[in-house]
């Protein structure tokens, strides 16, 4: 029974193993088909379909397909009339040729990522929601010592009390205002990066509190906030330079989700599912977001 449990566990983690993608198609027009590894008909394919080791692409006259593939860290363009073939470490030209292959920076993809298709569920549920709404940062890491806060108009409001807190309840800052952002300033106490911070919001009326939420966030440690920063201004420069590819925005999404920041992943994301149109696994990755941060909706904020 015992040599029959590990068979059986082996198989789980092989086929688990199996649905893992190792990159995506990141940009696809024209004549471009998907052949999955085992099928033998081939599937028109679009942009941010994943790549898993043993599929191929085969691109038609006039078609062409950019790709991501991550265990190379590498991107390129498969040309009309080509085929490439993916395993799980390396990718081989069987057809044809690329173009424009080179070296991406932090291609690395969330570690829950599969090929199974993600069915849309609806987002923001996971709540009880009042009236007054906490947008970011919420359940969420920051790589900054002076983040943003946001959050949404409530009707009845004519200001909002903002307090931010450490873990030994010591208020560090504490402003009002009658807008619904405020950054936390040069001249306040001191945030620490790697720790853990509260900030709390009452909104008020003329008189009396209307209502009030808390919500924590955490700072990033000093060296981890760095290579974010750094890979980020990195990635945004490629966007700058390729406006039309996608890859760069998934890695900074990829980037975000890895570390913690899913504030910011979430509006990649979505920034992505309304240049691309329907994907399961990005309609998947978003709402999973949206329901760890409690939002019901996403204000695009790409470029910051």
């Amino acid at each position: 029974m015992t040599y029959r449990l590990i068979a059986a566990a082996l198989l789980f983690a092989l086929a688990a193993r199996a649905q893992s993608p190792v990159g995506l198609l990141s940009l696809v027009s024209g004549d471009v088909k998907i052949l999955r590894a085992g099928q033998e008909t081939p599937a028109p394919a679009r942009t941010a379909d994943l790549l898993a080791a043993g599929d191929r692409i085969v691109t038609g006259a006039g078609g062409e397909a950019t790709f991501l593939f991550c265990p190379q860290s590498k991107t390129a363009k498969v040309m009309a009339g080509s085929e490439v073939e993916f395993a799980a470490g390396a990718f081989a030209v069987k057809k044809g040729k690329l173009d424009g292959e080179r070296a991406v920076p932090s291609c690395r993809l969330p570690s829950t990522l599969t090929l199974a298709s993600a069915s849309r569920v609806q987002s923001g549920m996971l709540r009880l929601r009042g009236d007054l709404l906490m947008r970011s940062p919420v359940n969420t890491n920051v790589a900054t010592l002076r983040p943003r806060f946001q959050w949404e108009q409530m009707s009845r409001a004519r200001s909002y009390e903002l307090k931010v807190r450490d873990r030994e309840e010591r208020i560090l800052w504490r402003t009002e205002v009658t807008g619904t952002e405020a950054e936390y300033p040069a001249d306040a106490t001191p945030l620490a990066w790697g720790q853990k911070y509260w900030w709390r919001l009452t909104a008020r009326d003329e008189r009396e509190p209307l209502e009030e939420v808390e919500k924590p966030f955490q700072v990033l440690p000093a060296d981890q906030a760095q290579d974010v920063r750094l890979a980020e201004d990195s990635l945004r420069a490629l966007v700058e330079q390729n406006p039309d590819d996608n890859y760069p925005r998934f890695l900074l999404a990829f980037l975000y989700e890895e570390r913690g920041l899913l504030d910011e992943a979430a509006r990649l994301y979505y920034d992505l599912d309304q240049r691309m149109g329907s994907q399961p696994w990005v309609e998947g990755r978003l709402n999973d977001l949206m329901n760890k941060l409690g939002w019901d909706r996403v204000e695009s904020n790409p470029t910051r």
